[in-house]
């Protein structure tokens, strides 16, 4: 009997470990759930900024574009620019070249300042004059960087010359400005 006893009380135990392992366990639940909130806040917060930061970034471009185009439309010498393909310079900014045209009609102009006119002279005297109306202008003293835009249209020998006697005047470094193929 001592025996039966000790049956019946151990299936009366397996009963209740049976009815409280039934029984669903919220804890671990709430957990798992305020983890994955978190997770989430913090990833949307992450991509907000991101897009914000994107948005602002395309605002600054679209508005350095406009704002070349605008100088580029107001501040230049009409110049038929040979089509390549280069890199994009930056001509809207605090720290931009004076730009040095050469038109079609042999004039030198520093940004929209007609220089000199070299149709009715030689070419040694055009740069002569280029030079010495270089040194005379309020932007010419000091450049030591320039862009230089020249007319497709004009002989490649004047262009070169124009070059030379603009490190003679002491440009030490210019670019040379084109226009996009796609234009």
């Amino acid at each position: 009997m001592g025996m039966g006893a000790a049956k019946g009380g151990g299936g009366g135990r397996g009963r209740i470990a049976q009815a409280s392992l039934s029984e669903i366990n919220v804890t671990p639940l709430v957990d798992v759930m305020l983890v994955l909130l978190v997770i989430f806040m913090v990833a949307s917060a992450v991509e907000t900024a991101r897009i914000s930061r994107e948005a602002e970034t395309l605002r600054q471009v679209a508005t350095e574009e406009a704002a070349a185009k605008l100088v580029s439309e107001e501040n230049q010498v009409p110049v038929d620019l040979p089509r390549v393909t280069a890199d994009k310079i930056n001509l809207a900014g605090k720290n931009t070249k004076p730009i040095i045209s050469f038109d079609a009609e042999r004039k030198i102009y520093v940004d929209k300042d007609l220089l000199i006119d070299c149709k009715p002279k030689t070419v040694d005297q055009c740069l002569d004059g280029f030079e010495a109306a270089l040194a005379k202008h309020p932007k010419g003293h000091g450049i030591r960087d320039a862009n230089l835009r020249a007319d497709r249209h004009l002989d490649y020998g004047l262009v070169l010359a124009l070059m030379a006697r603009m490190r003679r005047a002491g440009i030490e470094h210019f670019g040379l400005i084109s226009e996009d193929p796609g234009k």
